[in-house]
């Protein structure tokens, strides 16, 4: 398997992240989401906000600004991507006024701080099932107590369907692809032992791969699904992956899952 972060390496002027956010409405649709959680959970002035895996910073970006009268926060942005922080630091520039925004470049692993946070958001990090207790645990422990954290993950939608079908062949059948149901099960054995409450929401949007108009962009999102580049592919197994996506007239449904999860 490739290394972490393979997708977002640049790929003529552009992570192949970037690409697959060009087909779809998925960003827009779940910052509405996103926007009103945070309408709610950001409050009060001086909060603090850490996004974990903050990408380009966009997702943010749009969410916060659904918010009309958005109290004073301090945000901490972590991107352990070269390629991306450099367009999180453009990004960051336009962040409400009344804020603080600091861009941190590493990975979740190697972060430290003495800083407890108010808000924490962590969308669609590529941990393994594995790690995932390691990895919320210390989460919850840089969240205050009474502060939330937010984690999006995909439901078992069609991209998630993909990515079983397809790694598989790749990568063999110790294959993994996360969704939002993984996620609250570990959060549920937490709750056996801490004090959490869990909400859940999601929202529905849709992937349309230009097939017609522009197959490397095709072949850049099934780069980004697959974390493997298309040379390293065997014959058949893109004619297979070909042939799935024109089945579907090159249109995969999504939903993301939203955990909200509170430390009481």
């Amino acid at each position: 398997m490739n290394k972490v972060g393979f997708e977002y390496l640049d790929k003529k002027g552009e992570t192949i992240f970037e690409t697959f956010l060009k087909y779809t409405d998925e960003k827009e649709k779940s910052s509405i989401v996103l926007g009103k959680i945070l309408k709610r959970l950001l409050n009060k002035e001086r909060m603090t906000f850490l996004d974990i895996g903050a990408g380009n910073g966009e997702y943010l970006r749009l969410s916060l600004k659904q918010i009309k009268s958005l109290k004073r926060v301090k945000f901490t942005l972590l991107e352990p991507s070269s390629n991306l922080v450099k367009r999180l630091r453009l990004t960051a520039k336009n962040f409400p006024l009344n804020s603080t925004v600091k861009v941190v470049h590493s990975t979740f692993e190697n972060f430290t701080t003495n800083c407890q946070f108010d808000v924490i958001l962590a969308s669609h990090l590529p941990f393994t099932r594995d790690r995932l207790p390691a990895v919320f645990g210390k989460m919850l422990k840089l969240l205050r107590l009474n502060g939330c954290l937010i984690v999006v993950e995909r439901k078992k939608d069609d991209v998630h369907k993909f990515r079983i079908r397809f790694k598989s062949q790749l990568m063999g059948k110790e294959c993994q692809a996360l969704t939002i149901d993984d996620v609250v099960e570990v959060f549920d054995e937490f709750a056996k032992d801490k004090q959490l409450s869990i909400l859940m929401f999601s929202v529905d949007s849709e992937l349309h791969l230009p097939m017609a108009d522009n197959m490397q962009d095709v072949i850049s999102i099934i780069e980004f699904f697959l974390n493997k580049k298309w040379e390293e592919f065997p014959d058949n197994v893109r004619e297979t992956v070909l042939d799935y996506v024109r089945q579907r007239k090159g249109i995969l449904h999504q939903t993301d899952g939203f955990a909200l999860v509170k430390k009481i």
